[in-house]
């Protein structure tokens, strides 16, 4: 069994905030570090919606982590697919390449149901470009309509 430190909510948002790239190496090396050891059931505060500062390192931690400890994560790591260009998102990309499309795609499909939701044409064809990276076709996702319609917005 593995040993994991346990910190009450406000401690790991301190050292979530470590994790800011324009922090101290040292700083954001004890950060890594202890986050490294926290709970499954707690891997999913590592990205804070607001800090994108911190999201690389964030996704640094739930790489080195693995599945199926960063699973409660996953749904963050496809939010981090909105946009292609954002700190982390190539990383949340090869995180789901790792686990495989079976496991990967209900959580991109959510992502692209929440963008057809919003009418963001930019946002799908970020998730088209995930999906064309992860070799997740049509025949991946649950609800096949869905694909056919993030691929015809993304290119409108």
């Amino acid at each position: 069994m593995t040993d994991y430190i346990n910190l009450e909510d406000e401690e790991i948002i301190y050292f979530v905030f470590n994790l800011n790239w324009s922090l101290p190496k040292e700083t954001q090396k004890e950060a890594i570090s202890v986050l490294s050891q926290l709970p499954p059931d707690k891997v999913d505060m590592i990205i804070p919606k607001y800090g994108k500062e911190c999201w690389e390192n964030g996704v640094f931690i739930l790489n080195e982590i693995g599945h199926p400890r960063n699973k409660k994560a996953l749904p963050k790591l496809a939010q981090l697919l909105q946009d292609i260009n954002w700190p982390g998102a190539l990383g949340a990309i090869e995180i789901f390449r790792s686990i495989g499309k079976q496991i990967s795609t209900p959580y991109i499909e959510k992502e692209c149901e929440e963008a057809i939701e919003c009418n963001d044409a930019q946002w799908l064809d970020h998730i088209q470009m995930a999906c064309d990276s992860l070799g997740i076709t049509s025949e991946d996702f649950n609800n096949k309509k869905l694909f056919y319609q993030m691929k015809e917005l993304a290119e409108e």
